[in-house]
């Protein structure tokens, strides 16, 4: 697991809440909820700060309110998803990993990422800058992906994963890379 430095830990602690904060107000208790996380039920924390404190995102519970009980989560989770890959962005999903990226993690923004992220692979691997409906595309999508992309924190996010986030590789690299384009009014 990848250290995380007081950047890291601040910029968790300012975006991310502790189940206790999740649950306050609620009927279930942060011991049902770590329960229901350790029978595969419920998303694992998205971070785990150095100290041991377990970090979620603040939509946690939404899915879990949608489908009325753990044992529905699964099927509510199927019955709004649209992607490619249901088995893995439910795997994703139940390992926190979309807390990590998503502003908001519902099927909805699961499922839209994946194809975000697949257009916009294809859009670079065969750049055309000459191309206004190409220039205007890859505009448009990466600004859909930088709303649906959460800011990664500075450091840990991109040591943990071993590669850069998709935030670094598909909206700032492009808009970098094409400012000149994408800056253009459409």
């Amino acid at each position: 697991m990848a250290t995380m430095t007081d950047a890291d830990v601040a910029y968790v602690r300012a975006n991310y809440v502790t189940l206790g904060e999740l649950c306050a107000g609620r009927a279930e208790t942060p011991v049902d909820v770590t329960a229901l996380i350790d029978q595969g039920l419920l998303p694992r924390p998205s971070y785990v700060l150095p100290d041991g404190t377990a970090m979620f995102p603040r939509d946690y519970l939404d899915l879990l309110d949608d489908a009325g009980a753990p044992e529905r989560l699964r099927a509510e989770f199927e019955r709004r998803y649209s992607g490619a890959d249901i088995e893995e962005d439910w795997a994703g999903y139940l390992s926190g990993l979309f807390g990590v990226c998503l502003r908001e993690v519902t099927p909805e923004t699961i499922a839209r990422k994946g194809e975000l992220v697949e257009r916009l692979e294809e859009l670079l691997a065969e750049p055309r800058r000459d191309d206004a409906a190409w220039c205007g595309e890859l505009r448009a999508k990466v600004d859909e992906l930088d709303e649906l992309e959460r800011p990664f924190s500075p450091h840990h996010d991109r040591i943990q994963f071993g590669r850069p986030p998709t935030r670094d590789t598909l909206i700032a690299a492009p808009r970098e890379r094409y400012r000149e384009l994408l800056t253009q009014e459409a």
